[in-house]
């Protein structure tokens, strides 16, 4: 594993937001590629045994640029997909490097840095610009520029053809590095400092059973900018004895709701057709939803919230603290935007705070904004943008937008 054979490597790690990250070998020379990306596009690529990249032509004035999507296959016709951005910057340039390469080695993490699997892969190229050899140019980096090219592989992915799909660089997997079947135990002080923790955590990459992990994973995503102690794991109303919300985070100035919702990460639920996930998907919306604005409601209705955690009692006043309502389904289809508004108008007149997000976005939101004040002003800032706009926006492009306006 990466991690054991160079430790070093993983801070570096650690503060990556996600994506495609090259690195170069201080003995060979050569780049290897660090994948962080979401547990289903992990276990997509073990089933299909590697994935593709798609090297985009995209017109600019002085003829071509290119951007990267990498695409792993749960579904032919609409794969999960990393878009990046190719810059004349180091980045850009070690990407393009590694697809001239006949193999490389591969190594994929998950978004709390946990390395689930490695692999040799082969390198297949029967069709792309770098194989036909027809020149482009990478373009200077630039905020207008990031989000040009980014529309753009969105457009051009979303219309590919046949032909696209067959000029696609292949990644086969031809030896593995490391067990991929492997299952973690955490049990470190410090990633367990929380109410309702119970001093360790397991997780594994197929996840049958989906709600312990979930809950937990937002918890450490939470926990980039809550600390332990104002962080709780499903406490109880002591009334009726039953779930009050999945996670709870208390600052001065809020109560943070979580409800979440996931599914099954396994090889029979990723190949679920779109329809299906599509129903799955506002299922899930519908139910937390539901769940969210009971949870709100019995806030506002009590100064004092009695709640108990693994049977102990656990009180916090309420007071002047603004209620935010955060739902967090495992899959959104940004097509759906009405549904989606209407939704965030049925938590409007409730009186409160509503964000409603996939994990991938919740935990692009926690890497970003990793101060209590920062995360919850970003919170209310996209929801009242979204509300005010009357349309969807995408959370991944909120977030990318702050991320532009904070670089040189």
């Amino acid at each position: 594993m990466l991690t054991l054979l160079h430790p070093s490597i993983l801070p570096s790690v650690h503060e990556f937001p996600g994506g495609l990250m090259p690195a170069r070998l201080r003995e060979t020379g050569k780049l290897l590629l660090i994948l962080k990306i979401p547990k289903e596009y992990i276990l997509a690529a073990r089933m299909n045994g590697g994935f593709s990249f798609y090297l985009a032509p995209l017109p600019i004035t002085t003829g071509l640029t290119v951007a990267l999507a990498t695409a792993f296959f749960d579904d032919a016709d609409e794969p999960l997909v990393v878009k990046t951005p190719l810059f004349d910057e180091p980045l850009g340039k070690d990407l393009l490097e590694i697809l001239t390469y006949s193999e490389f080695d591969v190594y994929f993490f998950d978004e709390h840095s946990r390395e689930w699997m490695s692999h040799r892969a082969s390198v297949h190229d029967q069709g792309s610009l770098l194989f036909t050899g027809e020149e482009f140019s990478l373009l200077s980096y630039h905020p207008q520029t990031m989000n040009n090219i980014f529309k753009g592989l969105e457009t051009w992915f979303g219309y590919r053809t046949a032909s696209d799909d067959a000029n696609a660089i292949k990644v086969v997997f031809e030896k593995e590095l490391s067990p991929s079947n492997i299952a973690i135990v955490d049990a470190r002080h410090g990633d367990h400092d929380y109410h309702g923790s119970g001093g360790l955590s397991h997780s594994s990459l197929e996840r049958e059973n989906p709600g312990y992990f979930q809950e937990r994973d937002i918890v450490s995503g939470l926990k980039r900018a809550f600390h332990g102690e104002q962080l709780a794991l499903n406490p109880m109303r002591r009334d009726n004895k039953k779930e009050f919300v999945d996670v709870l985070a208390v600052a001065q100035t809020h109560l943070l709701l979580v409800q979440a919702k996931d599914s099954p990460n396994i090889e029979s639920s990723l190949s679920r057709t779109i329809d299906r996930k599509r129903s799955t998907s506002h299922n899930q919306i519908k139910k937390a939803v539901k769940q969210a604005k009971g949870a709100a409601a019995y806030v506002r209705g009590h100064l004092n919230l009695k709640l108990s955690i693994d049977g102990d009692h656990f009180d916090i006043e309420v007071g002047n603290k603004k209620i935010v309502s955060l739902v967090i389904v495992q899959e959104m289809f940004t097509d759906e935007d009405q549904f989606f508004v209407a939704k965030y108008r049925e938590m409007e007149e409730a009186g409160n705070v509503f964000v409603m997000l996939d994990y991938a976005a919740f935990n692009s939101f926690c890497h970003q904004f990793p101060d209590e004040q920062k995360l919850l002003d970003a919170f209310e800032d996209y929801s009242v943008k979204l509300l005010s706009e009357g349309s969807w926006i995408d959370p991944r492009i909120y977030v990318l937008e702050k991320r532009l306006n904070k670089r040189p």
